[in-house]
């Protein structure tokens, strides 16, 4: 059967299930006392639970599904996978972070995407006991029960989940009015978007860049639920697309949210979509110069970071959890280098990134001094 012949209330019936399975099957790692946990290659956390979720999603849903295409946090990336009428997007455990730690705030996150839009979707949360599900057109439930956005249509007494930091930063041209933050705020991105779908919260602010896994089973949920779920600019969410990523994110009630854009729109952040391949130069018949290399210095760079006690200094909570990013012989390599490790943290404002030049090195064997 091709995918357009395939009804959305089948998909969300798979994909409850399939929840479930994977719910049920990272539970089991906890309960049989945690699974081993280490860091990714590209930053950030992941564990034996996570990509054993991967592989059940995989197996379940493309084994049903064999003309969808995949788009998973656990799978390499492949674009030529994903062009089909109709995707799975998949964060087998989003919130890795709080299931390591044995905090309840994560889920396992489940979608379709048709055409650029997430249209049914599952947020299955089992240390909560929460299951999110919705489809185009059906409305948005919580453990069977029907879920609405809230009324709240003014930004005073706002009940928000973001960075602290977001509303106390100095260089708001408006100073955000008095709002109710969560503390502390939930892990999981996806799990924040379900409870402002379920009336929990008001609205949901991220500025900065989020990964399709982590916004699209809970962008059905909102909009189903009543509510709107873009970028910060008020730009729609468009899925799957070369790279799969939003600049930002604001989820509200429809009164709310133009509110929010209008405070916050004017913030630059980059559109991920700029990072694109860009097209391969026209070929030309002219032979091509090789430019020699310039020599330079190999000057010592140290892009590292890790979470923060206190944000106004450098005083890290624990120094066996730094993160070291590499070493880099000029200030561009390592500019660039902490420009992609930053953007991983912008939902973390504890967590910070830094730039050591080292201009001078002590030699204990010999208490000579270098300067470089």
């Amino acid at each position: 059967m091709r995918a357009a012949e395939r009804t959305l209330e089948e998909d969300l019936t798979l994909l409850r299930r399939i929840a479930q399975e994977a719910g049920d099957l990272a539970m089991a790692y906890i309960h049989k006392g945690g699974a081993e946990a280490w860091n990714k290659t590209t930053g950030g956390p992941v564990t034996e639970a996570d990509l054993a979720v991967n592989r059940l999603c995989a197996k379940e849903l493309m084994g049903a599904r064999p003309e969808y295409g995949w788009l998973s946090e656990e799978t390499k990336d492949d674009p030529a996978a994903r062009q089909k009428s109709r995707v799975w997007v998949v964060d087998p455990i989003d919130g890795t972070r709080a299931y390591m730690d044995g905090t309840p705030d994560w889920c396992v996150g489940l979608a379709v995407v048709e055409e650029g839009e997430a249209v049914a979707g599952v947020i299955y949360a089992p240390a909560l006991g929460q299951f999110f599900d919705a489809r185009k057109g059906a409305g948005a439930r919580r453990n069977g029960e029907a879920i609405r956005v809230s009324r709240q249509a003014e930004e005073t007494g706002l009940r928000l989940i973001a960075n602290e930091g977001v509303v106390t930063h100095s260089g708001w041209r408006e100073p955000w009015p008095e709002v109710h933050l969560a503390r502390p705020k939930p892990n999981a991105t996806l799990l924040r978007l379900a409870f402002v779908a379920a009336g929990d919260w008001d609205a949901a602010l991220v500025l900065g860049e989020k990964a399709d896994w982590d916004l699209a089973a809970s962008a059905v949920l909102i909009t189903e639920a009543g509510g709107t779920v873009t970028t910060h600019a008020g730009e729609p969410l468009v899925f799957n697309r070369p790279v799969p990523a939003q600049r930002s994110v604001v989820a509200s009630g429809n009164a709310l949210h133009p509110l929010l854009v209008r405070r916050t729109g004017y913030v630059s952040i980059p559109d991920p979509q700029a990072r694109a391949a860009s097209p391969p130069a026209r070929e030309t018949t002219e032979p091509r110069r090789k430019m020699p290399d310039k020599p330079g210095k190999q000057l010592l760079h140290i892009v590292f970071g890790g979470e923060l006690k206190d944000v106004t200094s450098v005083e890290f909570e624990d120094l066996s959890k730094i993160d070291f990013v590499g070493a880099f012989p000029n200030y561009q390599e390592a500019y660039d280098a902490w420009r992609a490790a930053a953007q991983r943290t912008v939902d973390h404002a504890e967590t910070r990134y830094f730039i050591l030049h080292a201009h001078r090195l002590l030699d204990p064997a010999t208490g000579d001094t270098h300067h470089v």
